[in-house]
Protein backbone atom coordinates (compact mmCIF):
# COMPACT_ATOMS: atom_id res chain seq x y z
CA UNK A 1 0.00 0.00 0.00
CA UNK A 2 2.87 2.37 0.75
CA UNK A 3 4.27 1.84 -2.77
CA UNK A 4 0.86 2.49 -4.33
CA UNK A 5 0.47 5.73 -2.36
CA UNK A 6 3.92 6.83 -3.42
CA UNK A 7 3.13 6.22 -7.10
CA UNK A 8 -0.22 7.95 -6.72
CA UNK A 9 1.30 11.04 -5.13
CA UNK A 10 4.09 11.21 -7.69
CA UNK A 11 1.52 11.12 -10.47
CA UNK A 12 -0.80 13.79 -9.14
CA UNK A 13 1.96 16.09 -7.93
CA UNK A 14 3.33 16.04 -11.47
CA UNK A 15 6.60 14.38 -10.61
CA UNK A 16 6.17 12.04 -13.57
CA UNK A 17 6.38 15.05 -15.85
CA UNK A 18 10.05 14.42 -16.46
CA UNK A 19 12.40 16.80 -18.37
CA UNK A 20 11.47 15.54 -21.85
CA UNK A 21 13.83 17.53 -23.98
CA UNK A 22 16.91 16.16 -22.19
CA UNK A 23 15.92 12.62 -23.17
CA UNK A 24 16.01 10.68 -26.41
CA UNK A 25 12.87 9.23 -27.93
CA UNK A 26 13.88 5.74 -26.82
CA UNK A 27 14.43 6.98 -23.27
CA UNK A 28 10.97 8.53 -23.25
CA UNK A 29 9.42 5.29 -24.47
CA UNK A 30 11.25 3.50 -21.66
CA UNK A 31 9.96 5.92 -19.00
CA UNK A 32 6.34 5.26 -19.96
CA UNK A 33 6.72 1.51 -20.27
CA UNK A 34 8.60 1.27 -16.98
CA UNK A 35 5.76 2.99 -15.17
CA UNK A 36 2.85 1.24 -16.88
CA UNK A 37 4.28 -2.29 -16.73
CA UNK A 38 5.76 -2.10 -13.24
CA UNK A 39 4.66 -4.67 -10.66
CA UNK A 40 3.03 -1.83 -8.72
CA UNK A 41 0.53 -1.38 -11.57
CA UNK A 42 -0.61 -5.00 -11.11
CA UNK A 43 -1.28 -5.62 -14.78
CA UNK A 44 -3.76 -2.73 -15.37
CA UNK A 45 -6.86 -4.94 -15.56
CA UNK A 46 -9.93 -3.04 -16.78
CA UNK A 47 -12.25 -1.83 -14.05
CA UNK A 48 -9.61 -1.87 -11.30
CA UNK A 49 -7.91 0.94 -9.36
CA UNK A 50 -4.68 0.36 -11.30
CA UNK A 51 -6.58 0.66 -14.58
CA UNK A 52 -7.76 4.08 -13.40
CA UNK A 53 -4.24 5.01 -12.32
CA UNK A 54 -2.95 4.05 -15.78
CA UNK A 55 -5.60 6.25 -17.41
CA UNK A 56 -4.65 9.18 -15.19
CA UNK A 57 -0.98 8.66 -16.02
CA UNK A 58 -1.84 8.95 -19.70
CA UNK A 59 -3.93 12.10 -19.05
CA UNK A 60 -0.99 13.56 -17.15
CA UNK A 61 1.39 12.88 -20.04
CA UNK A 62 -0.93 14.22 -22.75
CA UNK A 63 -1.48 17.36 -20.67
CA UNK A 64 2.23 18.20 -21.09
CA UNK A 65 1.89 18.38 -24.89
CA UNK A 66 1.60 21.96 -26.11
CA UNK A 67 -1.02 22.17 -28.84
CA UNK A 68 -3.02 19.15 -27.63
CA UNK A 69 -6.44 19.76 -26.06
CA UNK A 70 -7.91 17.18 -23.70
CA UNK A 71 -11.48 16.27 -24.65
CA UNK A 72 -14.29 14.78 -22.57
CA UNK A 73 -14.01 15.36 -18.83
CA UNK A 74 -10.43 16.64 -18.57
CA UNK A 75 -9.32 14.00 -21.03
CA UNK A 76 -11.51 11.15 -19.81
CA UNK A 77 -14.48 9.47 -21.43
CA UNK A 78 -16.25 7.23 -18.92
CA UNK A 79 -16.88 3.75 -20.35
CA UNK A 80 -19.45 1.58 -18.51
CA UNK A 81 -19.60 -2.08 -19.46
CA UNK A 82 -20.95 -5.40 -18.25
CA UNK A 83 -18.52 -8.07 -17.11
CA UNK A 84 -18.10 -10.98 -14.73
CA UNK A 85 -17.21 -10.13 -11.14
CA UNK A 86 -14.06 -12.23 -11.51
CA UNK A 87 -12.69 -15.15 -13.49
CA UNK A 88 -14.11 -17.47 -10.85
CA UNK A 89 -17.51 -15.76 -10.47
CA UNK A 90 -19.70 -15.57 -13.57
CA UNK A 91 -22.16 -13.09 -12.02
CA UNK A 92 -22.28 -10.09 -14.37
CA UNK A 93 -22.10 -6.56 -12.98
CA UNK A 94 -21.54 -3.08 -14.38
CA UNK A 95 -17.92 -1.97 -14.30
CA UNK A 96 -16.23 1.23 -15.43
CA UNK A 97 -13.09 1.95 -17.38
CA UNK A 98 -11.98 5.05 -19.31
CA UNK A 99 -10.89 6.22 -22.71
CA UNK A 100 -8.33 9.04 -22.72
CA UNK A 101 -8.94 11.44 -25.60
CA UNK A 102 -6.96 14.41 -26.89
CA UNK A 103 -7.15 16.56 -30.00
CA UNK A 104 -4.39 18.25 -31.97
CA UNK A 105 -6.36 20.68 -34.12
CA UNK A 106 -5.07 21.85 -37.48
CA UNK A 107 -4.09 25.50 -37.27
CA UNK A 108 -5.60 26.22 -40.66
CA UNK A 109 -9.43 26.17 -40.37
CA UNK A 110 -9.59 24.93 -43.95
CA UNK A 111 -8.50 21.48 -42.78
CA UNK A 112 -10.52 21.12 -39.58
CA UNK A 113 -13.17 18.99 -41.28
CA UNK A 114 -10.67 16.15 -41.73
CA UNK A 115 -9.68 13.95 -38.77
CA UNK A 116 -6.91 11.39 -38.47
CA UNK A 117 -7.21 9.03 -35.45
CA UNK A 118 -4.30 7.36 -33.70
CA UNK A 119 -5.17 4.87 -30.95
CA UNK A 120 -3.88 2.15 -28.65
CA UNK A 121 -5.20 0.35 -25.59
CA UNK A 122 -3.49 0.86 -22.23
CA UNK A 123 -5.06 -2.01 -20.22
CA UNK A 124 -3.83 -5.56 -19.76
CA UNK A 125 -4.81 -8.76 -17.89
CA UNK A 126 -4.15 -7.96 -14.23
CA UNK A 127 -3.21 -10.71 -11.78
CA UNK A 128 -3.99 -14.34 -12.57
CA UNK A 129 -3.15 -17.77 -11.28
CA UNK A 130 -0.45 -19.65 -13.17
CA UNK A 131 0.34 -23.21 -12.10
CA UNK A 132 -1.21 -22.50 -8.70
CA UNK A 133 0.72 -19.26 -8.14
CA UNK A 134 -0.73 -15.74 -8.52
CA UNK A 135 1.29 -13.84 -11.13
CA UNK A 136 1.25 -10.25 -12.36
CA UNK A 137 0.66 -9.98 -16.10
CA UNK A 138 2.71 -6.81 -16.62
CA UNK A 139 1.80 -6.30 -20.28
CA UNK A 140 4.96 -4.44 -21.28
CA UNK A 141 4.54 -5.13 -24.98
CA UNK A 142 0.76 -5.63 -24.73
CA UNK A 143 0.20 -2.75 -24.63
CA UNK A 144 2.38 -0.41 -22.61
CA UNK A 145 4.47 -0.23 -25.79
CA UNK A 146 1.57 1.05 -27.91
CA UNK A 147 0.59 3.53 -25.20
CA UNK A 148 4.12 4.93 -25.03
CA UNK A 149 4.23 5.07 -28.83
CA UNK A 150 1.00 7.10 -29.02
CA UNK A 151 2.08 9.58 -26.32
CA UNK A 152 5.37 10.35 -28.02
CA UNK A 153 4.02 10.37 -31.58
CA UNK A 154 1.34 12.83 -30.47
CA UNK A 155 4.07 14.98 -28.94
CA UNK A 156 6.02 15.00 -32.20
CA UNK A 157 2.96 15.78 -34.33
CA UNK A 158 1.93 18.64 -32.02
CA UNK A 159 5.38 20.21 -32.39
CA UNK A 160 4.61 20.49 -36.13
CA UNK A 161 0.98 21.52 -35.76
CA UNK A 162 1.32 24.39 -38.22
CA UNK A 163 1.88 21.81 -40.99
CA UNK A 164 -1.27 19.79 -40.28
CA UNK A 165 -3.84 19.33 -43.02
CA UNK A 166 -6.11 17.33 -40.71
CA UNK A 167 -7.00 17.26 -37.04
CA UNK A 168 -5.26 14.46 -35.17
CA UNK A 169 -7.41 12.71 -32.57
CA UNK A 170 -5.45 10.69 -30.01
CA UNK A 171 -7.34 7.95 -28.14
CA UNK A 172 -6.00 5.58 -25.49
CA UNK A 173 -8.63 2.90 -25.01
CA UNK A 174 -9.61 1.12 -21.84
CA UNK A 175 -10.92 -2.41 -21.72
CA UNK A 176 -9.49 -3.86 -24.94
CA UNK A 177 -8.68 -7.10 -23.15
CA UNK A 178 -12.29 -7.22 -21.90
CA UNK A 179 -13.56 -7.34 -25.49
CA UNK A 180 -12.68 -4.06 -27.25
CA UNK A 181 -14.85 -2.30 -24.68
CA UNK A 182 -13.32 1.17 -24.94
CA UNK A 183 -12.99 1.39 -28.72
CA UNK A 184 -16.50 0.07 -29.32
CA UNK A 185 -17.88 2.56 -26.82
CA UNK A 186 -16.03 5.45 -28.48
CA UNK A 187 -17.17 4.39 -31.95
CA UNK A 188 -20.77 4.47 -30.70
CA UNK A 189 -20.32 7.64 -28.61
CA UNK A 190 -17.73 9.73 -30.45
CA UNK A 191 -16.45 13.01 -29.05
CA UNK A 192 -15.86 14.25 -32.62
CA UNK A 193 -18.09 13.46 -35.61
CA UNK A 194 -17.16 10.14 -37.19
CA UNK A 195 -18.10 11.61 -40.58
CA UNK A 196 -14.91 13.70 -40.38
CA UNK A 197 -12.64 10.71 -39.78
CA UNK A 198 -10.55 9.78 -42.80
CA UNK A 199 -8.52 6.96 -41.24
CA UNK A 200 -7.83 5.21 -37.94
CA UNK A 201 -4.37 3.90 -37.05
CA UNK A 202 -4.04 1.43 -34.17
CA UNK A 203 -0.87 0.34 -32.37
CA UNK A 204 -1.01 -2.91 -30.44
CA UNK A 205 2.24 -4.59 -29.39
CA UNK A 206 4.97 -2.54 -31.09
CA UNK A 207 7.75 -3.24 -28.59
CA UNK A 208 9.20 -6.60 -29.52
CA UNK A 209 10.59 -6.16 -33.02
CA UNK A 210 12.58 -9.18 -34.15
CA UNK A 211 14.29 -9.51 -37.52
CA UNK A 212 13.04 -6.03 -38.47
CA UNK A 213 9.43 -7.24 -38.76
CA UNK A 214 6.21 -5.20 -38.76
CA UNK A 215 2.73 -6.49 -39.55
CA UNK A 216 0.07 -4.06 -40.79
CA UNK A 217 -3.53 -5.28 -40.71
CA UNK A 218 -6.48 -3.74 -42.46
CA UNK A 219 -5.23 -2.98 -45.96
CA UNK A 220 -8.45 -4.41 -47.32
CA UNK A 221 -10.39 -1.57 -45.65
CA UNK A 222 -9.37 1.11 -48.18
CA UNK A 223 -9.49 1.11 -51.97
CA UNK A 224 -6.17 2.95 -52.26
CA UNK A 225 -4.32 1.15 -49.44
CA UNK A 226 -2.08 -1.11 -51.51
CA UNK A 227 -1.00 1.76 -53.74
CA UNK A 228 -0.49 4.05 -50.73
CA UNK A 229 1.60 1.60 -48.72
CA UNK A 230 3.50 0.62 -51.86
CA UNK A 231 4.64 4.22 -52.23
CA UNK A 232 6.20 4.46 -48.77
CA UNK A 233 9.94 4.69 -48.26
CA UNK A 234 11.57 1.84 -46.34
CA UNK A 235 15.25 2.73 -45.94
CA UNK A 236 15.66 0.53 -42.85
CA UNK A 237 14.53 -2.48 -44.92
CA UNK A 238 11.74 -3.45 -42.54
CA UNK A 239 10.26 -6.86 -43.27
CA UNK A 240 6.62 -5.96 -43.90
CA UNK A 241 3.66 -8.31 -43.75
CA UNK A 242 0.35 -6.83 -44.94
CA UNK A 243 -2.96 -8.40 -43.95
CA UNK A 244 -6.22 -7.47 -45.62
CA UNK A 245 -8.72 -8.22 -42.84
CA UNK A 246 -10.52 -5.32 -41.23
CA UNK A 247 -12.02 -7.17 -38.28
CA UNK A 248 -8.97 -8.40 -36.37
CA UNK A 249 -8.95 -8.89 -32.59
CA UNK A 250 -7.90 -5.38 -31.62
CA UNK A 251 -9.30 -1.87 -31.53
CA UNK A 252 -9.05 -0.90 -35.19
CA UNK A 253 -11.94 -3.27 -35.96
CA UNK A 254 -14.35 -1.05 -33.99
CA UNK A 255 -13.75 1.72 -36.55
CA UNK A 256 -13.78 -0.59 -39.56
CA UNK A 257 -17.27 -1.62 -38.39
CA UNK A 258 -18.31 2.05 -38.74
CA UNK A 259 -17.12 2.30 -42.34
CA UNK A 260 -13.76 3.96 -41.59
CA UNK A 261 -10.49 2.79 -43.21
CA UNK A 262 -8.47 1.35 -40.33
CA UNK A 263 -4.97 -0.08 -40.07
CA UNK A 264 -3.31 -1.80 -37.11
CA UNK A 265 0.46 -2.00 -36.60
CA UNK A 266 2.35 -4.56 -34.53
CA UNK A 267 5.80 -6.07 -34.29
CA UNK A 268 4.14 -9.49 -34.29
CA UNK A 269 3.32 -12.10 -31.69
CA UNK A 270 5.87 -13.81 -29.46
CA UNK A 271 5.99 -16.56 -26.86
CA UNK A 272 5.26 -14.08 -24.04
CA UNK A 273 1.92 -13.00 -25.51
CA UNK A 274 -0.74 -12.98 -22.75
CA UNK A 275 1.72 -14.52 -20.30
CA UNK A 276 3.19 -13.12 -17.10
CA UNK A 277 6.58 -13.13 -18.85
CA UNK A 278 5.68 -10.08 -21.01
CA UNK A 279 8.00 -7.81 -19.04
CA UNK A 280 9.77 -4.51 -19.61
CA UNK A 281 13.27 -6.01 -19.83
CA UNK A 282 12.36 -7.59 -23.18
CA UNK A 283 11.31 -4.39 -24.97
CA UNK A 284 13.28 -3.46 -28.09
CA UNK A 285 13.40 0.35 -27.93
CA UNK A 286 15.45 0.70 -31.09
CA UNK A 287 12.78 -1.37 -32.82
CA UNK A 288 10.07 0.98 -31.51
CA UNK A 289 11.89 3.90 -33.08
CA UNK A 290 12.04 1.97 -36.35
CA UNK A 291 8.26 1.54 -36.14
CA UNK A 292 7.97 5.30 -35.67
CA UNK A 293 10.12 5.93 -38.75
CA UNK A 294 7.97 3.68 -40.91
CA UNK A 295 4.67 4.99 -39.53
CA UNK A 296 5.78 8.55 -40.27
CA UNK A 297 5.14 7.76 -43.96
CA UNK A 298 1.39 7.57 -43.42
CA UNK A 299 1.42 10.52 -41.01
CA UNK A 300 3.02 12.62 -43.74
CA UNK A 301 0.57 11.39 -46.38
CA UNK A 302 -2.71 11.69 -44.48
CA UNK A 303 -2.13 14.15 -41.60
CA UNK A 304 0.46 16.54 -43.04
CA UNK A 305 -0.69 15.84 -46.60
CA UNK A 306 -4.06 15.74 -48.30
CA UNK A 307 -4.03 12.21 -49.66
CA UNK A 308 -7.50 10.66 -49.54
CA UNK A 309 -8.45 7.04 -48.98
CA UNK A 310 -11.85 5.47 -49.51
CA UNK A 311 -13.45 2.84 -47.28
CA UNK A 312 -13.91 -0.62 -48.74
CA UNK A 313 -15.72 -3.57 -47.21
CA UNK A 314 -13.21 -6.42 -47.08
CA UNK A 315 -15.97 -8.93 -47.75
CA UNK A 316 -17.25 -7.34 -50.96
Amino acid sequence: MATYNKLFLFLFLGLFTFPLFSQTLQERYQKHITFLSSDEMEGRSAGTHKDTLAAMYVVNQLSTIEGLTLLGDNGLQVVPYRARISRGDTTRVTKTTFNVVGLIEAENPQYRNRTFIMGAHYDHLGIRRVDGVMQIFNGADDNASGTAFIIETAREIAQQRSRLKANVLVILFGGEEAGLVGSRYYANNPLRPLEEVKVMLNFDMVGRMAQNGITVRGLGSAVEALELFGSFQNPEKIDLIFEMRGNGPTDYSSFYAKGIPAFSYSTRHHDDYHRHTDTMDKINYQGMEMVRNYVWNIVEALAFGTAEITFKDVFQ
